[in-house]
This record gives structure tokens, sequence and C-alpha cells, in this order.
């Protein structure tokens, strides 16, 4: 792991490094985990990358993993420390992978920074609401009794991503999401990649028409559904990694 500091006034942010491939001309791809996980959780996708010879920097999110914690979890803190990652490496340019909170970090910063994100791949992102119909569903950032069961199991395979991340973080991230913003919406209108959205169908908590809607949104949008819930990647690996590398290895 290599520890880098953080956007001024934000925390030290730990990412892991792998792939290095100096002769290449693909960008690296920042993979970018979910709520209470931190880069472990992607292995798999990071071996099939770096195999591939694409340079892998998988980041822990402020309050996860070996990042340090803050004293506070705004969405755009955690978009503002993905472009810190970027600056201190030095980076102009890369592929991103985001896995929920992950994946929502991922397209404000497409949304702030449009130049730097080449080819985007958002799985199961929370979409912020619109409205108060939107609001009236009550969609915020959780998981269903099954994905908790398979969490556990997870946990007791590898207890530190939990042990290490700020548990004072959901009900703050929460809240935001309880919050209609419209604009939001229309600031998708600024991503410049080709994006792939990713639903875990009618299993997740995020409903896939709001999947599908944000998809449309995007000016280069893209849907695909892996019946799975949630956490796609962890629950179906090999459909989610045929489909990322198939998507990231696209001309």
């Amino acid at each position: 792991m290599r520890v880098l500091g953080g956007n001024g006034s934000g925390p030290d942010l730990a990412v892991q490094i792998a792939g290095r491939n100096p002769g290449s001309t693909e960008p690296p791809v920042l993979l970018v985990h979910g709520m209470g996980g931190d880069h472990t959780t992607w292995r798999r996708l990071s071996g099939a990358l770096t195999a591939a010879g694409r340079e892998v920097i998988a980041v822990d999110l402020r309050g996860h993993g070996r990042s340090g914690r803050a004293q506070r979890y705004r969405l755009n803190d955690f978009r503002d420390d993905l472009a810190a990652v970027l600056d201190s490496l030095d980076l102009d340019r890369v592929d991103v992978v985001g896995h929920s909170l992950g994946a929502h970090s991922a397209l404000r910063l497409a949304m702030a920074q449009p130049d730097r994100v080449r080819r985007l791949l958002v799985e199961e992102p929370p979409p912020m609401p619109r409205d108060a119909a939107d609001l009236a569903e009550a969609i915020t950032p959780t998981s269903t009794l099954a994905e908790r069961v398979r969490g556990l199991a997870m946990l007791a395979a590898d207890p530190r991503p939990f042990l290490r991340f700020d548990r004072s973080m959901p009900e703050v991230v929460g809240v935001q999401f309880e919050q209609a913003d419209p604009h939001w919406w229309d600031g998708l209108q600024a991503v410049l990649a080709p994006t792939l959205v990713i639903s875990g169908g009618d299993r997740s908590f995020l409903p896939p028409r709001h999947l599908r809607s944000l998809s449309e949104a995007l000016p280069r949008g893209e849907f695909a559904t892996i019946d799975a819930g949630h956490s796609v990647h962890r629950d179906r690996p090999r459909e989610f990694l045929a489909a990322a590398t198939a998507y990231l290895t696209a001309p």
C-alpha cells in the first residue's frame, strides 16, 4: 500500500498500485469500492486487468481501509479525494470502475472533471432523488437481508475492512441521499466518458428502472443487468468480470 496526502484539509489516502507497464498506451484503471469495503474487494478484477497489461490503482476511500478518518463525509468530499489521488500520482486521464458509494463518487468526478475520465463503469450507483416521488420511495444506500448474510460470510473470511471502517459514516451519507437534488441529474450531461451502468436487478434495493433512467440521462450511457443484488462483483464475479473487462478493453 502507498499512502498519499489528502486534498489539503482531507485525510491521508491509501492506494494499492499494481501492474505498472511503462510501454502501455492505455490509461490506468482507478477502482473505487463501496461503503464499508476497501480496495481488497477488487482482487479478481485487478488481477484480470494487470494480466491484460493495465496499471490498476485501487483506492481506500476516506474512513475506510488504511485511509484516514475524516471530520466530515460529504458526497463531494469523496469526489475530491479521487481527484486528489489522481493529482498525487500525476495522472491526467484514467478509466474508472466504482461500486455503490464509489460509483456515485466516480460519477461526481466525471461531472466535475470530465476530461480526466476516459471510460466509466458504475456498478449499482445510488442516484440522487429527483423529486418528492423519489423521496417517498426512501431509496438510500443499504442492503437486503440476503446481501447482509453474504456480507457476514465475507466478514468471517476477512474482518479487516469492517474493523477499519468509520461506522459513523452510514448515517451521515444516508441523510444526503434523502435530499432531492434535480440539479445532480442535470449535471450528468457534463459526463463525456462512455459509461456502463450495471444494475443488480430486482434483488437489489436500488430499483433497476432508476439505474436505467440514470444511463439514459448520460450522453454516452449504456445499461446492463446482472441479477445478483447490490454487490454484483462479489456475488456474480464471473459475469461481472466478463462485462467489466470487455467494456474496459473496447475500442
